[in-house]
């Protein structure tokens, strides 16, 4: 009530004000413009300003009118339109997650020119397309992604090789991943799929490269990482103990060894790979060496692979390798693999009853084909064929079960 009071007293002074001024002093305005000539009292120009002010004020007011809903209406009518193809979008990547291929391809399709991430739907609905089998409609929409979201050259090209490592398309997968390895040397989803590759390439030469990269950039976790390099040098290993087998040259035997002396001291540790080497050394003729790397690494860390591999390999003095396996009988006497190799070495010195003795241990400790065969083998050198033939059905039938 007060300030509607004010108000009132300070348009009644104000007003009272101007109209004294009107009346003591009128003004005078006079416009020359060419010929012609206006002339006014201040305050007439002064009520024709103001009446220009009140008109655009007013069609202002009506402008905003008429223009606010119809703006209003086409933007609830782009959000509404906007909304509904995110809501498709949303519906074809479910689609997709859930294994409906072809309708997510068609979803995702339909719904792409207008998605917030177009580049998303065309790359969900290449993947969709993949999947259902139609690798021409797959391409088509990889070509319509990079055309649209050339930026997205990364997530496209890795899209692509993913679906010819699948397809075991190596080569082609190759070409891209090098590309891709070259520009960005880091990213841990490249060197994984440039591990995938050169495994189906069986380039074991190209992938041992990688292996430093592998570790900086922590491609796989630590068990991950240890089949891989096992992967990589048993395969490089037996690959030279191949070659060099057919070549016959004794080059491929020193690359062998040059190749096992040249491995990180963690991977000759891995089971898989030590065996890889010993193995490759006797077929190559270096017994005397695969001997003694056998003993140091059962010394070190005592293994049924490789105390059977032990009575396998023919050094050249039988004696010693029989003393020496002798001696860790002493400690594990109710060991069947180490009964087994001491029945083989002990044939190899042709001490027949203590072969016998020693096999026929290794079956009560431990059933196993191989002692079977060893013992069969050992029935015929003694004469005892019916037994002999006994012991091979045995062995036999034990090997078909496994």
């Amino acid at each position: 009530m007060r300030r509607l009071l004010f108000i009132i007293v300070l348009v009644t002074v104000v007003g009272g004000l101007v109209a004294w001024q009107m009346l003591e002093n009128g003004g005078y305005i006079l416009i020359a413009y060419g010929n012609y000539t206006i002339d006014m009292s201040l305050w007439a120009l002064l009520l024709m300003l103001l009446v220009v002010w009140l008109v655009w004020r007013i069609l202002k007011a009506g402008l905003k009118l008429f223009i606010e809903p119809s703006q209003k209406f086409f933007k609830e009518r782009g959000a509404a339109r906007k909304q509904r193809h995110r809501s498709r979008t949303s519906r074809g990547l479910l689609q997709y997650i859930e294994g409906h291929w072809d309708q997510a391809r068609r979803t995702l399709k339909r719904s792409a020119k207008h998605a917030d991430m177009p580049l998303l739907n065309y790359l969900a609905a290449a993947n969709a397309a993949y999947e259902i089998g139609d690798q021409n409609d797959a391409d088509r929409l990889l070509v319509k992604a990079r055309e649209i979201e050339p930026a997205g050259d990364l997530a496209i090209s890795l899209a692509q090789a993913r679906m010819h490592l699948r397809d075991g398309h190596y080569e082609e997968a190759l070409a891209i991943l090098q590309r891709l390895h070259t520009k960005d040397p880091e990213h841990p989803l490249i060197l994984r799929l440039l591990n995938n590759t050169y495994r189906g390439l069986e380039d074991w030469r190209s992938l041992e490269k990688l292996l430093p990269d592998f570790r900086r950039y922590k491609v796989f976790n630590k068990r991950a990482m240890q089949r891989v390099e096992s992967e990589v040098y048993s395969s490089l290993l037996t690959a030279l103990s191949v070659q060099s087998k057919r070549t016959g040259g004794s080059e491929d035997t020193d690359a062998l060894i040059q190749l096992w002396h040249d491995m990180p001291k963690h991977v000759k540790s891995i089971k898989r790979v030590l065996l890889s080497y010993i193995t490759s050394l006797y077929q190559l003729g270096e017994a005397n060496r695969a001997e003694l790397l056998l003993r140091k690494s059962l010394k070190l860390d005592w293994d049924d692979a490789l105390v059977r591999l032990y009575g396998i390999v023919q050094s050249g003095d039988p004696q010693k390798q029989l003393i020496t396996a002798e001696g860790w009988l002493r400690q594990r006497p109710n060991d069947g693999e180490l009964m087994l190799a001491l029945g083989r070495l002990s044939q190899r010195n042709q001490l027949w009853g203590k072969a016998r003795d020693y096999l026929e241990s290794a079956i009560a400790l431990k059933v196993q084909p191989e002692a079977y065969v060893e013992l069969a083998r050992l029935m015929v050198q003694l004469g005892e064929h019916e037994k002999s033939s006994e012991l091979y059905q045995k062995g036999l039938a034990l090997s078909m079960q496994a």
